[in-house]
Formats: C-alpha cells, sequence, structure tokens
C-alpha cells in the first residue's frame, strides 16, 4: 500500500499509523515479519525532540508484547508524527538498520 513502511526485499513491514485507544484493534505499533526475520536487536521510537518514546532490545518479530502501547513513561503519548528505528537480525545472519515514521491517531 502507498505510504506504509514496508520492505519488499527483507520481508518487514511497519504500519504508518496505529490507534492506541485500546478498542482491541490496532492499539499496538510493532514490526510485522515471515520467518526471515530471527529477531528484533533494537526498536526506538523518537518523539518530535528526538527524546525516546520507546525502546525495546532483543525482542522477537510479531509480538505484541514487545510493541509501543502509545504510552510514555506511563502517560499516554500525543497525538502526532514519532520517528521508528529498528535493528533487524534476519535468519542468515544479516542485520539491517530501518527507519520510518508513524502516526499516532486516537
Amino acid at each position: 500500500m502507498p505510504g506504509d513502511n514496508v520492505s519488499d526485499e527483507f520481508k518487514v513491514y511497519l504500519p504508518n499509523s496505529f490507534t492506541p485507544n485500546w478498542d482491541g484493534d490496532n492499539d499496538v505499533f510493532k514490526i510485522f515479519s515471515g520467518a526471515s526475520v530471527s529477531k528484533i536487536n533494537a526498536f526506538r521510537i523518537f518523539n518530535r525532540w528526538g527524546g525516546v518514546a520507546f525502546e525495546v532490545t532483543d525482542s522477537p518479530v510479531n509480538d505484541t508484547v514487545y510493541g509501543w502501547d502509545g504510552k510514555t513513561n506511563g502517560e499516554v503519548a500525543q497525538s502526532g508524527v514519532y520517528v521508528w528505528k529498528a535493528e533487524v537480525r534476519f535468519v542468515d545472519g544479516v542485520v539491517k538498520l530501518l527507519s520510518g515514521s508513524v502516526t499516532v491517531v486516537y
């Protein structure tokens, strides 16, 4: 889809928006992939001032537990655009640095 953050070469997908309103639908921003990814070395989300809004390291892919629920330091993050960076390790040992943006919508 246009606007989505996708890597066809490495089969990694991150949506370009999510709605962490706790209605059970699209509440967590996470990295999606198939069997080509062995783990996420680091996944960070930054606010508009460059501060870290969310960070997780050494985590599995496709797992909601390791995604961002839209909270920063226990507080609900503001609506808006956030920048993300991820270091992804593939099963063949290749490590790729990926980045993009995500819009938080309430």
